[in-house]
């Protein structure tokens, strides 16, 4: 029912304005302006309109200015304790609101050349105040890349009485002056008397403060130098024993690396005189083995000789030892000099490898002279006992003085130990003394800040500070407004900004298609053809046609004008029917439309008469009950039709009507149905088209509108195909895609789209409305309206009821379908099944109904 809103239709009407709003995101925001060009025109127009109205409401406006300098004696500086930029001119947007400030509109308003005006008398402060406000302006001229202390703006006030914008102008110019006059005056006085406080607070804190650090240091132990600084005599007493522990350590470091050397050389060597003489040569301390040259009668060749004189090399070796491990010891491993030290070390290491062999060599031809000397065997054993003593009392000597030195580096450990507590015990007296040194700096660098900002104030008490000059005297007011040419652009522009926003709301709303590829992309079907508006719906002249074709309805194009663009289109769609024809073996096609008015009838009969044009032997069948057509288009008798055959009264050739094109036959509606949709659920239309699928070609069936009522739905089982035509018209959109979805759902195979009437696109968007929630309910109400037209035009009544062959006929049938197979009907009458389809439906039960006739 058209009129009821069920929730799928709100559904489909809510998706609807999705759709329209993605088509205009879409499409160019400038074809949618072009398309409402009158729209934009017509607010354009009222825009200006009322520009031009309400710049004549406006008062004239008059505009009184001068010129100010402002210069500033004081130097920009930035002071370093705040952080500040001193000195310099202030911003234009300062002095904007500075302008406006209580203080200079209050000195504006008492100045006595505006109070004397006329005008201004009898006007109370507020609205004084006010007016000021509102009126003056403050611009800068020039930048602050021109100079930092020098700017120079124009000071400017509105009004409609030129009078007082002079003198607001001239008042305004000495407000400000006298306003930076007593803001420097009022800065000096109290950054003087801060200054003043400061000072005194100050200097009494620092003379109390120095009397206390001298007492402390009179009662301190500590010492102090020549600058001043605290020092703590038993942390110098204590640095100075850590530095004599440190050489005694590396003392003892080298007496314990000459012990090693002489304890490995006796253990090595058997011969203690070999030894004595090895040690006597390369160690530190030589008067112990003056004996052994004195024991020795026989010359001894061992020292003079020079093979054994470069046994040296080794003795040289040992401090270079000992200074590697005390540079290890203070650096590390990885300090230039051990490493050049370690170098040195092996190259000499290496030389004494070397001559490792000659020394072993020379020592055995040593023992041989020794054995051919004239020494007694008494004597020789005698000079060994003596070097072994020697030798052994050397190193007991080496072993004696470790230990000697091993008690004086713990009694210096000890030393350092008591030093460090006493100069702990001082480390509070330190950081006592560096408290007063820090509070004493503080407040001297607090004293000098201070007795620069009072240099800094007295330069600007001398100086002035900022000094405000004019430039240019008032003179008189000027005409500035009202401004005709802006308000008329302005206004204008806000029309046509409105009639852009309209024009974008009413193409949301509009719900068109506005292409075929948006059809097909919609719909998902292809676009068959664009049949244009046919301009020329007259018949023929008399005698250039045959008087039976002359009389045919004028809207059959392809008769009547073949050569027209709309007979071209109709070809277009003949073509698409013998494709479908050729690939599915399609003999039986539907026509219909979404909504009355879309042409599916004019389209029918011209598509018939093209394609029996052709050749091909065709049947057009009126199945539109409700509003039958093809009996009108081709002057046929409305008496015989459909109806007839299928209560049995006629056999369908006998209700066939043949017309004056060749090939072209029709079976109209016959007498109009009380019950239309209850006639299509007969069992006799499917022998019907039984019938006529093997006696033509092509059988186009015109069926109603598919929103309006359910016959189309019915139709669809006994159909080869379905083709939808459509008229490019407001909401027509929504109401194709629920025209196709209820094609899909009752199985119909729809071949394409047939978009009509083409020539009315050229309105824009205003098409006739004929959305479809404009028509009555689906029942029969696709009749009030053309119903009474077409009984009118064929001056019949709807009071035939169509009750079938055999009106007592059970309610489960068999009856054949298309493909020639018996199906199962169910119980006709039923509307909810009767959309749904394929289904055939079994003739119903029904009882005569007339309606009442209409009185014309």
């Amino acid at each position: 029912m058209l009129d009821q809103t069920s929730p799928s239709q709100q559904t489909h009407e809510i998706s609807g304005a999705i759709d329209s709003v993605q088509d205009v995101q879409g499409e160019s925001i400038l074809t949618v302006l072009w398309r409402f060009k009158w729209l934009l025109g017509v607010f354009l127009a009222a825009g200006t309109g009322v520009g031009y109205w309400i710049y004549k409401q406006k008062p004239t406006t008059y505009r009184a200015t001068t010129q100010l300098m402002f210069k500033s004696d004081t130097p920009l500086t930035l002071d370093a304790a705040s952080g500040s930029i001193r000195g310099g001119i202030p911003s234009g947007n300062l002095m904007q609101s500075l302008i406006t400030s209580d203080g200079i509109v209050s000195r504006v308003a008492s100045h006595h050349e505006l109070k004397s005006i006329p005008s201004m008398q009898g006007k109370d402060a507020k609205s004084v105040a006010s007016m000021i406000r509102k009126g003056i302006k403050f611009q800068t001229l020039t930048d602050v890349s021109d100079s930092r202390d020098r700017m120079i703006a124009a000071l400017h006030f509105d009004g409609p009485d030129p009078q007082v914008c002079v003198a607001v102008v001239n008042a305004a110019s000495e407000a400000i002056g006298e306003h930076f006059e007593a803001e420097r005056e009022s800065t000096i006085n109290e950054f003087s008397r801060l200054i003043d406080d400061a000072q005194q607070k100050l200097l009494p804190q620092q003379r109390m403060l120095e009397e206390e650090y001298k007492s402390f240091r009179e009662n301190a132990r500590l010492e102090w130098n020549l600058e001043g600084q605290a020092i703590n005599p038993h942390r110098e007493q204590q640095f100075r024993l850590q530095a004599h522990r440190t050489e005694l350590q590396q003392r003892m470091r080298q007496i314990n690396s000459e012990l090693r050397f002489a304890t490995s050389t006796f253990k090595r060597h058997d011969d203690p005189v070999l030894v004595a003489q090895i040690i006597g040569q390369m160690g530190s301390d030589n008067d112990g083995f003056d004996f052994v040259s004195r024991v020795d009668q026989s010359p001894n060749p061992v020292p003079g000789d020079l093979e054994l004189q470069k046994i040296e090399i080794e003795r040289s070796l040992i401090p270079l030892e000992i200074k590697r491990e005390q540079l290890e010891l203070a650096y590390g491993e990885s300090h230039p000099e051990v490493k050049s030290i370690t170098m040195q070390i092996d190259s000499s290491q290496k030389k004494l490898n070397e001559l490792s062999e000659r020394i072993s060599q020379r020592r055995a031809e040593l023992n041989a002279q020794s054995s051919r000397t004239d020494l007694g065997a008494e004597a020789q054993k005698a000079r060994t006992e003596h070097a072994r003593e020697i030798v052994e009392a050397h190193i007991r000597g080496l072993q004696e003085r470790l230990l000697v030195m091993q008690d004086d580096l713990s009694q210096l450990d000890d030393q350092i130990a008591v030093e460090k507590r006493a100069a702990d015990e001082l480390k509070e007296q330190e950081q006592n003394d560096a408290s007063y040194r820090r509070r004493i700096e503080s407040i001297r660098g607090m004293t000098i800040q201070l007795e620069q900002q009072m240099s800094a104030l007295k330069l600007v008490d001398v100086n002035g500070g900022i000094i405000v000059e004019p430039l240019l005297s008032t003179g008189q007011a000027y005409v500035t407004g009202p401004d005709l040419k802006r308000d008329l652009i302005l206004y204008g522009m806000l029309g046509l900004g409105a009639s852009g926003l309209l024009a974008l709301l009413f193409e949301a709303s509009a719900k068109m298609f506005r292409s075929a590829e948006e059809i097909q992309r919609e719909l998902r079907l292809p676009v068959l053809t664009h049949i244009p508006l046919d301009e020329g719906p007259v018949r023929p002249a008399a005698g250039t046609v045959a008087p039976e074709i002359a009389e045919l309805d004028p809207q059959l194009s392809v008769v009547h004008r073949p050569y027209s663009p709309a007979s071209e289109a109709v070809r277009a769609v003949r073509t698409a029917m013998l494709f479908d024809h050729r690939q599915y073996d399609s003999r039986v096609f539907q026509v219909t439309s979404p909504l009355p008015g879309d042409g599916k009838s004019t389209l029918a009969a011209n598509v018939g008469c093209s394609i029996a044009q052709s050749g091909k032997k065709t049947l057009l069948l009126d199945l539109d009950l409700r509003s039958p057509r093809m009996s009108l288009r081709f002057n046929l008798e409305s008496g015989k039709g459909l109806t007839n055959v299928l209560n049995g009264e006629m056999d369908v050739t006998e209700a066939i009507h043949t017309t004056p094109i060749e090939n072209l036959d029709i079976l109209p509606c016959g007498p109009l149905p009380a019950n239309p949709a209850e006639a299509l659920t007969l069992a006799e239309l499917g022998e019907v088209l039984a019938w006529a699928r093997k006696h033509y070609d092509f059988v186009i069936v015109d069926t109603p509108p598919l929103l309006m009522v359910s016959d189309p739905a019915v139709v669809t089982s006994y159909v080869d195909a379905a083709m939808l035509v459509l008229r490019i018209r407001r909401r027509c959109k929504p109401n194709a895609k629920e025209a196709v979805a209820m094609l899909r759902s009752a199985g119909a195979r729809v071949m394409g789209v047939v978009v009509n009437k083409m020539d009315e696109i050229s309105g824009g968007a205003s098409y006739k409305s004929s959305a479809s929630g404009s028509y009555q309910s689906i029942g029969y109400g696709y009749g009030d309206k053309y119903r009474r037209r077409y009984q009118q035009e064929a001056k019949v009544q709807d009071t035939y009821v169509v009750k079938g062959k055999v009106a007592s006929e059970p309610a489960e049938v068999r009856r054949p379908a298309r493909n020639g197979k018996p199906v199962a009907s169910t119980v006709a009458g039923d509307p909810v099944q009767a959309s749904r389809g394929p289904a055939p439906l079994a003739p119903p039960v029904l009882t005569e109904r007339h309606s009442t006739p209409t009185h014309h």
